[in-house]
């Protein structure tokens, strides 16, 4: 696709943004637009890497903690997410396991369930539901690391995602080009990944070219 067609595809609002942050420059700006969707791609596989061993982190710690069906347990009536506080959590597994209907199996019920869903299970509700003993999939936390910083943290990761899934640009600061508050959620991806106990770089080897991309944006400045 020409820079003419990628200019006439893209909406003006959408497309604006770049071409004000390059200064009215064209062919910056179709650079820009390219890049973003590059980094924006590299970094969506990062996290969804980081997604998966998460959910699985969990889902090991707690059939070793409540059983094999502790997810579907949690949401039935006296389960442990039937409680004031865990309702989203609550109604997330109901509606994902009628989603699934007959193709319903455990494993294809922990993959339906979202990002926030495992976000929310640190949570100070979900979190004191489940046993408060979440913390333990975490083996290499710093020493004082409390169930609010990991929620925290994973809500900065989920921000990201969700800007991502929706074709938000990510290469901004207001309207300046920037790159710093990616960086810094990539980092704090990459240091979760240890917390884990996860060598990342076996891990992300392979499918990890956020640091190029990142670079690409810095080189149209």
């Amino acid at each position: 696709m020409s820079n003419y067609q990628l200019h006439t595809a893209i909406s003006q609002p959408r497309y604006s943004r770049y071409f004000l942050a390059c200064a009215d420059n064209k062919r910056k700006a179709m650079m820009l637009y390219r890049a973003n969707l590059k980094l924006s791609r590299e970094l969506y596989g990062v996290i969804g890497m980081f997604e998966i061993i998460l959910r699985n982190s969990i889902d090991r710690h707690l059939t070793t903690k409540k059983g094999n069906r502790w997810l579907e347990e949690a949401a039935e009536p006296g389960g442990y997410l039937d409680s004031s506080g865990c309702e989203h959590s609550f109604h997330s597994i109901q509606e994902a396991i009628q989603s699934l209907g007959i193709l319903y199996t455990h494993d294809r019920l922990i993959a339906e369930l979202t990002f926030g869903f495992w976000r929310y299970q640190f949570a100070r509700k979900e979190f004191a539901a489940s046993g408060s003993t979440l913390l333990e999939i975490f083996p290499n936390r710093p020493f004082g690391t409390r169930q609010k910083d990991v929620f925290h943290h994973l809500i900065k990761i989920n921000e990201v995602r969700n800007r991502i899934a929706h074709y938000e640009p990510i290469c901004f600061d207001g309207n300046v080009i920037s790159t710093e508050r990616i960086l810094r959620r990539y980092n704090l991806i990459l240091a979760l990944f240890g917390w884990l106990g996860c060598n990342r770089n076996k891990i992300l080897y392979g499918i990890d070219g956020v640091l190029k991309a990142i670079n690409l944006i810095n080189n149209i400045l």
